[in-house]
């Protein structure tokens, strides 16, 4: 990385956002950040650089499409889950977009869009109240006269309501004990209330009051005037009109495909003008000038000047300054490998980007990822599954963040394949045990569980070795030698003598290179300390170290354990396939033996993706390995809905 500053005329300022943002190669420093401000003496005495007053609009339009799209969506045709992983985003050519842009209809779709959303929501309020209305009148259907009976009786009042269940008989008894010429009747009843209705003379209408208050009678407000079931009936009816014209306006969406495709467009078009409004609050300015400062990488140095004569001639200046030491944590990160190591830099990226002054572990992470997901996974034919499944994947896929996926899960495959050769097993033990066909291996799991076991912890010593080995790069490059010899060589020979004690090789040699390194560990680890109690303790905490480099190689045993645990389920499963009678097993066996293995494939797969990152994470990384750094983030095109080319 470098870092740029440049310096342009205000009235131009647009056209070179225009121009950066398809060049998406730089990232912007924050100007108007006060640090900042504080950190650049010639910066002080600026004003800072505005949005523009085309801002709240182009934030009005943007508003607009994205509610039409969220509106839209769930009635628009869904690809399937791997047609669209493939597929990737609908590709377009920026000028393209910008003379589509011009016949785009969005606001006309916009409005017609927010008066079907007005009217979809007002069935859907007119339906709700209906179905209230139904399940409220379905608890009076057995109420057999029209309401408006009730409100035309002359000579005696109507009681209809609803009152506390547990109350019924002792309301009942009182009723017609006090009221002699009353009538009462229950319509209904559930576990809650009962639903009841009383006819009583006018003269008792007062005592029949205060009994019903007695037992806590609620009334059933008389709306309405025909009979329950009537109501109900002619409601239902009418729900079937509004789910019907709803259905109309849902079926009228579902043919705006075009629509919605055009409303993609327009939303990422008015957001890559917005985003270039929005960069202005990284600049300051004077009255005519714009001041951008920001990072881009040194190898793109020419095209970065080119792009920006291209857009505004060469009434500008530019100029680019390395990386001062102060700056180290602030410098944006990006990754640069092979084509082999770059499909690892995910595994990176997911614990953490390297500071600026460390170096990117990818390459050799990329080294012993490969071997060790290969020999945890370990069986070739599942190897194979995933070489085929990644380049079919590489061949349709158009997304290059998906290709990269693929890749990945290509090299797995391969190193599965080669470790599978190294074991022999091809879908388990299908080819030997069911086909009589002998496969050629260098290691049988079941009887060289000590070779492999070894083996594994040989891959470990080495691991963390080279973990060391860097970090002693790291230090003689900064010019500490001491360190290095402190903290690295003395762990060498610490370890390689406690590997030769407990191998019982070496003699004597072993033992003193043992106690050589505790010695030196001893006298070194707590030299920082400013006291003397300090350094012993150092000292002391240093020394026991030694437990947890020795426990670091024993984790590497899991490159056995999972190699075995694949194996020996995949010849559970062929076992399992086997024992099905004839003539049902030659339906059923082939069924069964690509769902069972596939399934064996996924889960040892996520298990070794998961444990061979476990030990670059634990086991490597902590032996030199900082991180902190802050990605690359280039100001670049939207394209949230399609893919803009250049």
């Amino acid at each position: 990385m470098n870092k740029f500053t440049l310096l342009a005329f205000e009235s131009q300022k647009q056209q070179l956002l225009e121009e950066l943002q398809r060049f998406e190669g730089v990232q912007f420093i924050n100007l108007q950040d006060q640090e900042t401000v504080d950190k650049y003496e010639e910066l002080k005495g600026l004003k800072k650089d505005e949005l523009g007053g085309d801002f709240s609009e182009y934030e009005s339009a943007l508003l607009k499409i994205k509610f039409s799209l969220d509106f839209l969506k769930p009635y628009m045709e869904k690809e399937s889950t791997l047609k669209s992983f493939l597929n990737g985003k609908k590709a377009l050519n920026y000028k393209d977009l910008e003379e589509k842009i011009k016949t785009n209809n969005w606001q006309e779709v916009y409005k017609n869009l927010k008066e079907k959303e007005k009217k979809l929501n007002a069935l859907g309020n007119e339906r709700t109240k209906l179905e209230t209305e139904i399940s409220t009148l379905s608890l009076w259907q057995e109420f057999d006269a029209p309401f408006s009976d009730l409100k035309n009786l002359k000579y005696v009042s109507p009681f209809i309501g609803t009152f506390a269940t547990q109350y019924e008989a002792d309301l009942i008894k009182e009723f017609n004990e006090v009221l002699k010429n009353g009538y009462i009747e229950i319509v209904n009843k559930d576990v809650q209330d009962t639903y009841m209705y009383a006819l009583v003379p006018k003269e008792d209408e007062d005592k029949a009051r205060d009994i019903l208050k007695e037992y806590g009678f609620n009334s059933f407000a008389l709306v309405h005037d025909r009979t329950p079931k009537i109501l109900i009936e002619d409601y239902r009816k009418k729900v079937v009109e509004l789910n019907k014209e709803e259905e109309n306006i849902k079926s009228e969406l579902k043919k705006l495909n075009y629509d919605f495709e055009n409303l993609e467009e327009a939303y990422d078009y008015y957001n890559n003008i917005a985003l270039r409004l929005k960069t202005s609050e990284n600049f300051l300015r004077t009255e005519n000038i714009v001041t951008i400062y920001g990072w881009n990488t040194v190898e793109t140095n020419e095209i970065l000047k080119d792009s920006i004569s291209k857009s505004i001639g060469e009434d500008y200046y530019l100029n680019f300054s390395e990386v001062l030491k102060e700056d180290i944590e602030d410098v944006p990160i990006k990754l640069k490998n092979n084509k082999f190591s770059e499909s690892f830099e995910s595994i990176v990226e997911m614990y953490s980007l390297p500071l600026y002054s460390e170096i990117d572990p990818t390459p050799i992470l990329s080294v012993f990822y490969f071997i060790f997901f290969g020999m945890m996974l370990s069986d070739g034919g599942y190897g194979l599954v995933m070489v085929i499944a990644a380049l079919l994947g590489m061949k349709f896929s158009k997304d290059k963040n998906k290709q990269k996926t693929f890749k990945f899960f290509l090299f797995a495959g391969i190193s599965t394949i080669m470790w599978g050769a190294v074991y022999g097993g091809w879908f388990g033990d299908l080819f030997p045990e069911y086909f009589g066909i002998k496969i050629p291996f260098l290691l049988d799991p079941p009887n060289s569980i000590i070779e492999i076991f070894a083996l594994s912890l040989g891959f470990g010593i080495i691991h963390i070795f080279v973990g060391l080995g860097i970090k002693a790069y790291m230090l003689i490059k900064e010019h500490k030698i001491k360190d290095a010899i402190y903290d690295v060589l003395s762990w060498y020979v610490t370890i390689i003598g406690s590997i030769m004690m407990i191998a019982g090789k070496g003699g004597s040699i072993g033992k003193w290179m043992l106690i050589g390194g505790l010695i030196t560990l001893f006298l070194t680890q707590g030299r920082s300390a400013p006291t003397l109690g300090g350094k012993i303790g150092g000292g002391v905490y240093g020394v026991y170290g030694i437990t947890g480099y020795l426990g670091d190689i024993v984790s590497y045993s899991r490159l056995l354990a999972l190699g075995l645990a694949t194996g020996f389920i995949a010849n559970a499963l062929n076992l399992i396939v086997s024992l099905f009678p004839k003539p049902i097993i030659y339906v059923l066996a082939p069924i069964l033996f690509v769902a069972l293995h596939l399934f064996n494939l996924l889960i040892n797969a996520l298990g070794s993706y998961v444990h061979a990152a476990r030990l670059q994470y634990l086991e490597f990384f902590n032996k030199f390995y900082e991180g902190g750094g802050k990605k690359f983030t280039p100001y670049k095109l939207s394209e949230e809905y399609i893919k803009i080319t250049k």
